[in-house]
């Protein structure tokens, strides 16, 4: 019988926008160009939590709490992979890109990302919205009309690859706030 693992990859080397924000500094959020950001309360960071028995961990450093995608590697020990599971949103209409499966310096695999807006009503088929806030961030104070995403996005790969890192594309408008790797365990990996 194969048994799921789970790898929480931790971010926080990478972290690089403020996605989020208080009732005291929500001018600092920077989500969008305009400025936008949820509100913090509706996320849980540093704490493991489960969606969909998918285990994630998001990570708040100083006031960053997101990775912008700007062709940034994320480096984690050797392990088998056999799916990517991607929290996030864009800033500027429903996304997709490109990210890098790499072994060393081998790209072992290219995969595509589907991240839809944060606000979007209409979002990729394979999105599953995570966390809705109760309002959207902007800086003039909260709007509570507007209720913005964080969006699920499962990549399943066609064989499981060996990778130790993952490079994103040169993207501003896509954010990641928590990515989880899945390998099956095997009864020979035993």
């Amino acid at each position: 019988m194969n048994q799921r693992m789970f790898t929480c990859l931790d971010l926080r080397s990478c972290l690089n926008n403020c996605g989020t924000t208080g009732s005291h500094n929500y001018h600092e959020g920077y989500l969008s160009s305009a400025r936008a950001s949820f509100p913090e309360e509706a996320f849980q960071f540093d704490d493991p939590f489960e969606f969909k028995e998918i285990p994630f961990v998001l990570f708040k450093r100083h006031s960053f709490d997101n990775i912008v995608t700007e062709g940034q590697s994320i480096q984690f020990p050797r392990q088998r992979v056999t799916r990517i599971h991607l929290l996030g949103a864009s800033s500027d209409a429903n996304m997709a890109d490109y990210v890098y499966l790499m072994l060393d310096e081998k790209e072992v695999s290219k995969e595509k990302i589907l991240l839809s807006h944060f606000i979007s009503e209409v979002p990729f088929p394979r999105n599953e919205c995570v966390i809705q806030a109760s309002c959207l961030h902007t800086l003039d104070g909260p709007l509570t009309h507007r209720s913005p995403k964080l969006w699920y996005d499962g990549i399943t790969l066609d064989r499981p690859v060996e990778i130790n890192r993952i490079t994103f594309e040169d993207n501003p408008c896509m954010h990641v706030f928590g990515m989880t790797l899945e390998s099956v365990e095997t009864p020979e990996d035993r």
